[in-house]
C-alpha cells in the first residue's frame, strides 16, 4: 500500500489529490490508479513525470506504505509532444505575459520599475516553490520576495553599494527565515532558498541600478530586455517545432542573445563591440540557467528534459540579471 499524490488535470479526473494504492512497485501503483479512474486518466499519466519521495522514479522501483508516489502532468512540467497545443498549454504564455509587463514597466518611473521587478521575482519564487511542493519538499518563497524588495530599496538608496548590500540581505533573510520557521532549517531547504534569494536580490538590484545614473548607458535595460526576450522566445519556438538541422535550443539561445544585443546597440546608437561582449555574457548566463533549472526543480542535472514549472525560462533570466550590472561596469 503506497500513497499516490495527483496534480492538475489528473487530480480533477480522479476527484482527489491523494489516495492509497495497494502495490509493491511504482508501475503497479500507476496501473492500479489508471484502471480505477479510466482511459482519460491513463492518457494523462502517459505524459506525466513520476516521482517517489521527491526523487525521479522508474516503473520498477519498489514502494512501501511509507512512500509517496507523485504524478506531475504537463501543466506542472511533465513531458508532452512538442507539436501539440492544448488548453493546459496556455500556461506556456505566462512568460510572454511577464515579458510584456516588464517592457511596459520599463517605460515608467523608477518606482514602478522596481515594484514590477519585485512582482516578477515573487511569481518566479512561487513557481519554484510549486515545483518543490510537487516533490514533497519545502521552499521559502516568501523569503525570496522579501530579499528582492529589500534589495530594490538598497539599490535605490545606496546606489552601487546596494548591489553588495543585496548579498547581505539575501543571507540575513534566508538564515533568519530558517531561525523563525523550523521547517526551513534543513540543508536541502535552506541551500536552494539562499541560492534563489541571491539571484532574486542581485537581479532586482542589478536591473534597478541599470536604469539609474550609476550606469553609463541610458538604454542598458532596453538592451537587456531585447536580448533575453529574443533568446528565450526563439528557444521556446525551436523546442516546440520539429527538429531543424544545426539548430537546437542551446545554440539558438546563445545566438539569439548575442545578435539581439548587437541589434539593440545599433538601434540605440550604442557601442556595438561593447554590447557584443554584454550579449555574450547574457548568453552564458542563460545557458547556465538551464542547468540551474534542473538542479533546483528536479534535484539533478538533466539538460535534455524540461524542468517542471510555468516560469522555467526565468531561471536563466534571473542569473543573467544578477550579473548584468557588474558586467556593464566591466565592459562599458
Amino acid at each position: 500500500m503506497a500513497k499516490l499524490r495527483l496534480f492538475a488535470n489528473l487530480r480533477e479526473l480522479a476527484g482527489t489529490s491523494r489516495l492509497d494504492v495497494p502495490s509493491e512497485t511504482v508501475g503497479g501503483v500507476i496501473e492500479a490508479a489508471s484502471e480505477k479512474f479510466g482511459p482519460d486518466f491513463r492518457r494523462g499519466v502517459e505524459t506525466s513525470r513520476v516521482w517517489v519521495n521527491g526523487e525521479a522514479a522508474s516503473m520498477d522501483d519498489s514502494v512501501t506504505e511509507h512512500d509517496e508516489v507523485v504524478l506531475i502532468p504537463p501543466v506542472s512540467g511533465g513531458d508532452q509532444p512538442a507539436t501539440t497545443l492544448s488548453a493546459l498549454d496556455l500556461m506556456a504564455f505566462l512568460p510572454a505575459a511577464v515579458a510584456i509587463v516588464a517592457i511596459l514597466a520599463n517605460t515608467q518611473g523608477q518606482e514602478v520599475w522596481a515594484a514590477v521587478l519585485v512582482l516578477i521575482v515573487a511569481l518566479w519564487a512561487l513557481d519554484i516553490g510549486t515545483a518543490f511542493a510537487a516533490r514533497g519538499r519545502e521552499f521559502a518563497s516568501l523569503a525570496v520576495v522579501v530579499t528582492a524588495a529589500g534589495s530594490a530599496m538598497a539599490a535605490h538608496v545606496a546606489g552601487g553599494g546596494g548591489y553588495a548590500l543585496a548579498l547581505v540581505i539575501a543571507a540575513v533573510v534566508s538564515l533568519g527565515w530558517a531561525v523563525v520557521f523550523p521547517q526551513y532549517r534543513h540543508v536541502d531547504v535552506l541551500s536552494p532558498t539562499v541560492m534563489v534569494s541571491l539571484l532574486g536580490g542581485l537581479g532586482t538590484a542589478s536591473l534597478v541600478l541599470a536604469r539609474s545614473a550609476h550606469t553609463p548607458e541610458a538604454n542598458a535595460v532596453d538592451v537587456f530586455l531585447v536580448s533575453v526576450i529574443a533568446a528565450v522566445g526563439l528557444s521556446a519556438i525551436v523546442e516546440r517545432i520539429n527538429p531543424i538541422p544545426l539548430l537546437d535550443p542551446f545554440s539558438v539561445t546563445a545566438l539569439g542573445a548575442v545578435l539581439a544585443a548587437v541589434a539593440a546597440a545599433v538601434i540605440w546608437d550604442l557601442s556595438v563591440v561593447s554590447y557584443l561582449l554584454v550579449g555574450l555574457g547574457i548568453a552564458v548566463a542563460l545557458l547556465a540557467g538551464r542547468g540551474l533549472s534542473s538542479m533546483l526543480r528536479m534535484g539533478r542535472v538533466a539538460l535534455t528534459e524540461r524542468p517542471p514549472g510555468a516560469l522555467v525560462s526565468l531561471d536563466g533570466v534571473a542569473l543573467a540579471a544578477a550579473i548584468y550590472y557588474p558586467l556593464l561596469l566591466l565592459v562599458l
